[in-house]
């Protein structure tokens, strides 16, 4: 269920009309409305359309006349003519507002502005020269022969689909969580001044493609048959938002077309939640923000050495041990913000939280499962998983002894299996990423166990051994219906399947070319460019890492993923920002090194290249949303 609430002032009469749209897909029956405003109701209550229940304080509660339904697309409307006082601000309307059904049960309603009547001019082309559209990825095409004099505070749907009105309310919602002190961009319902919003399919447009057309100040949409709607609907609700941010340097259109759509199909961000554990608040923000810069693909890198964070019912040890750090577990403090440990992990309900949550922004959750390496958590909490015969031999990269699962011991594969399985009914995503990366050399070497199946098997070294692993894997995930995604590692040692594999090229700029060119599909991520661990700048203060290299806001936003190679043609899937967070111990570190990197590569993933340009980027990244 979804409902939306507007709130309209009438300033004349001194009443408070409220319209509440059912944009879900199941009729309601007697609907109850509750919602807190301080522009409360005086007794005897003087309202037409609905009776007053309950007031205390702010709290009120009004019923709809009995054996009322109000259908899906379908408003219920009333009007409150006895109030203490009149508004004199947007935000004096309902704070918060839900419905009661007939079972008392509550459902949450997204409360839109309190609507006033404002006054609507137009101008030249001539007067605003200057205005430019405050939209983010730029747009394939803009055209725009004259702007609004004063940008429309709301556009007015008009729609009486269920399933448009409910997105065009999530938009508003979204926009609300990340901008919360500009105007609602969208409304339901509206008085006669408010510029309306015609919503029109179009087959002959890409799936997720739009194109918005301004005629004298009505907004039509165009949109495809996959996320161009909602695509189109973010673009509008940035460019009110920036117009009333800066009214100087952003308008809204009087006459003129938009047409647009994405560049790459794999745009995504990528977020380590392994070296420093994220609330689910703010796994959810992350996505929030994924979604108002038109990214598709949130991966989500679940586990590592420092900390396993997903429940998984048949290995319970791995939230009891593994999900924590500290000085007498298995693993000692690692590169948190102070010496107690770290603790942390998403039960399989908040998981699917996650997902049902991007699904509805047209996000794809891809979680990433590590294995053989990474597994240093692991490995301390099922200590079965280890050959007892085999010395501390072998360190990762990050210093880790013996961190790797070891392809010789058949509890691996069982481990594997069984964690993989849990993971793909939790996550519907297609591509279920197993890491395959930075395994040691000379892992497993030692091993009696390693060394016994070497001699069965003819299989001669550590990455050998691994993609002998990783095919088992492979195969497992193909009978789930499932491609295995992997970091570049993965082609090692004899490589997979690649028709069944997606591979992310991380360590070099050339990588990308490298492993398209052995038949690989790829996701480009270099460390030089698109991770956004990497230091601004080389100066001493500046917070990041630096392995590959200091990486700029301009040098993000300059790379490009297509070298020309023509093994990239077909083979290039898109493009990723990575957050790995062993530097990210704040949040003001975190937006420090996220943003507004993060909004250079979704332009990347999302604009040819030929219409980005930095001085523009730069300066509508500014008003960007951070964590």
């Amino acid at each position: 269920m979804h409902f939306h609430l507007d709130s309209l002032w009438h300033a004349e009469e001194g009443a408070m009309e409220f319209a509440l749209t059912n944009c879900g897909s199941t009729p309601v029956t007697n609907p109850r409305l509750v919602y807190a405003t301080l522009t409360r109701c005086l007794r005897p209550s003087k309202c037409t359309g609905a009776r007053l229940v309950r007031r205390q304080a702010n709290f009120h509660e009004y019923a709809s006349d009995e054996g009322f339904v109000l259908a899906p697309g379908e408003t219920w409307r009333f009007t409150e003519h006895s109030l203490t006082r009149p508004a004199l601000h947007s935000n004096e309307g309902p704070k918060s507002a839900g419905v009661l059904l007939e079972d008392d049960t509550l459902v949450l309603a997204f409360a839109g502005d309190l609507q006033a009547s404002v006054v609507e001019g137009c101008a030249t082309a001539a007067q605003n020269a200057a205005l430019t559209c405050g939209v983010l990825p730029e747009p394939k095409r803009v055209a725009i022969s004259n702007w609004a004099e004063t940008a429309p505070v709301h556009l007015a749907l008009q729609s009486d689909d269920a399933a448009v009105m409910q997105l065009v309310s999530r938009v508003s919602e979204l926009t609300r969580r990340l901008h919360p002190l500009a105007p609602t961009p969208f409304v339901l319902t509206a008085k006669e001044d408010v510029a309306l919003l015609c919503i029109t399919p179009d087959q002959t447009l890409p799936a997720d493609g739009y194109r918005i057309i301004w005629d004298e100040g009505k907004t039509t949409l165009h949109h495809g048959s996959g996320q161009g709607l909602f695509y189109g609907l973010v673009s509008l609700a940035q460019m009110l938002t920036h117009a009333h941010a800066e009214p100087q340097r952003y308008g809204v259109p009087l006459s003129g077309e938009i047409e647009d759509a994405p560049r790459h199909g794999w745009r995504g961000a990528h977020l380590d939640v392994s070296r420093q554990f994220y609330p689910l608040d703010q796994v959810l923000r992350y996505v929030d923000i994924m979604a108002w810069h038109k990214m598709n693909r949130f991966h989500w890198h679940l586990t590592d050495d420092e900390g396993w964070r997903l429940e998984i019912k048949a290995y319970p040890q791995l939230t009891e041990t593994a999900a924590h750090t500290g000085m007498d577990l298995p693993v000692l403090p690692q590169l948190g913000p102070d010496m107690t440990g770290q603790s942390g992990f998403y039960t399989q309900d908040e998981a699917r939280q996650v997902v049902k949550h991007a699904a509805q922004f047209g996000i794809e959750v891809m979680p990433e499962i590590d294995v053989p390496g990474h597994c240093a958590c692991v490995l301390g909490a099922l200590p079965d998983l280890v050959d007892p015969e085999e010395p501390e031999s072998y360190w990762s990269v990050q210093g880790f002894a013996n961190n790797a699962l070891n392809p010789a011991i058949e509890g691996s594969y069982t481990f594997a299996e069984t964690v993989l399985a849990e993971v793909c009914e939790i996550f519907p995503f297609e591509v279920v990423h197993v890491g395959g990366d930075e395994v040691a050399e000379g892992a497993w070497m030692q091993s009696p166990k390693a060394q016994a199946m070497m001699r069965e098997t003819g299989l001669k070294d550590t990455p050998e051994l691994q993609a002998y692993f990783l095919r088992h894997i492979q195969t497992y995930l193909a009978g789930l219906g499932r491609k295995l995604g992997g970091w570049e590692e993965v082609a090692h040692g004899g490589g997979l399947d690649p028709e069944h594999s997606l591979l992310f090229a991380w360590t070099t700029i050339e990588k990308t070319a490298e492993l398209a060119q052995e038949g690989y599909d790829v996701i480009s991520t270099p460390g030089q460019a698109y991770y956004l661990d990497m230091a601004l700048s080389d100066a001493w203060y500046a917070p990041g890492a630096s392995w590959a290299g200091f990486t700029p806001l301009d040098k993000t936003y300059a790379f490009e993923a297509d070298n020309g190679d023509p093994a990239l043609q077909g083979r290039l899937k898109g493009v990723q920002a990575c957050v790995w967070s062993e530097h990210l111990t704040t949040m003001a570190r975190r937006n420090h090194m996220i943003f507004p990197r993060l909004s250079a590569i979704a332009e990347a993933g999302w604009s040819a290249a030929e219409n980005k340009a930095y001085d523009r980027f730069k300066s509508l990244a500014e008003l960007m949303p951070s964590l």
